[in-house]
């Protein structure tokens, strides 16, 4: 009897919720868990419920993880997976070392990446990203997030940093400088819809059901949000030459209510021949973009790599 194809556990820790996956190597997720964050106390909480979920998953799948994947906003150290950058939406990770403490708990490889790049890594290896020379994914949930691939690679500096994608500037003349995330995160949105008169913040599920419904000030505020989110994706596509701008992230679950007035006002923006050799669409990875990308960056990172498919 052959041996089970290797799994690893894929976590995925956002300002709102943290997911798990265990993965295996075609991309497969054998079982899921998430949880709010803020239903954790604690960093030593946080450790806890993560071995404890783990552990139900191995149980319920009948197998091991033999390895596991951080995704985390921000920037860790590569040696000892130290959070020191960009951990404002997850406070309790700040200057902790999840990876060092799941290490030594459960005697496994661990390997941390910033989520953005992991969404990235995740349409890379099992999604929209498959066969595309170059392409960003962009996250649009408590922060706005992303990852750049070219030539198939991941693009990273020199120490492993991400690409800050939510600190592009983008304002009119005349207007305060303001960034990607600040325009088209969660609380972007809900600015958005009371600047154009709608009575109280609105979460953006509740904002894009509003719209749907024909009330004003939300489909005016999708339209200026969009317009920004349109602008960003013009200037990565002037500059990289892109093949596909994926969207992902929470607010993606509005999917063409979102996407449609991105595409139309594109065009505003970008270089008319590039523009003709790109598109806008959903991460097709959806919710499990974070905890794929981090399982397949464990499953290289613990010499499992000859195990993935060809080309990934």
């Amino acid at each position: 009897m052959s041996e089970p194809e290797t799994v690893a556990l894929g976590i995925d820790i956002g300002g709102t919720t943290v997911k798990l996956g265990l993965v295996d190597v075609e991309g497969r997720v054998l079982g899921r868990r998430r949880f709010a964050y803020a239903s954790v106390p604690s960093f030593a909480a946080l450790c806890d419920r993560l071995v404890s979920d783990m552990r139900e998953m191995e149980r319920e799948a009948q197998r091991i993880a033999s390895c596991i994947g951080v995704a985390a906003p921000g920037h860790a150290q590569a040696g000892n997976g130290l959070m020191v950058d960009g951990t404002a939406n997850v406070p309790l990770l700040h200057n902790r070392s999840l990876s060092a403490v799941l290490r030594q708990r459960l005697c496994l490889s661990v390997a941390t990446i910033n989520d953005g790049t992991a969404a990235a890594l995740g349409e890379l290896n099992f999604g929209s990203g498959r066969g595309c020379k170059r392409f960003v994914v962009v996250t649009f949930g408590t922060g706005v997030g992303g990852g750049v691939v070219i030539d198939g690679h991941i693009i990273n500096g020199d120490d492993g940093e991400p690409p800050e994608i939510g600190a592009m500037v983008l304002n009119e003349p005349m207007e305060s400088p303001r960034t990607l995330e600040e325009f088209a995160c969660a609380a972007g949105f809900a600015a958005a819809y009371q600047r154009h008169g709608g009575p109280h913040r609105l979460s953006p599920e509740a904002i894009f059901a509003r719209a749907g419904a024909g009330e004003e000030p939300a489909i005016r505020s999708i339209e200026e949000t969009c317009r920004r989110i349109a602008q960003a994706f013009g200037i990565l596509t002037n500059t990289l030459n892109l093949n596909a701008c994926l969207v992902g992230g929470g607010i993606a679950a509005a999917g063409e209510a979102l996407l449609e007035p991105i595409r139309r006002h594109l065009p505003d923006f970008t270089w008319p021949y590039l523009l003709s050799r790109t598109r806008v669409e959903l991460a097709a990875t959806g919710s499990d973009a974070g905890t794929l990308g981090a399982a397949a960056l464990a499953l290289r990172s613990n010499d499992a790599s000859s195990h993935l498919p060809p080309g990934r």
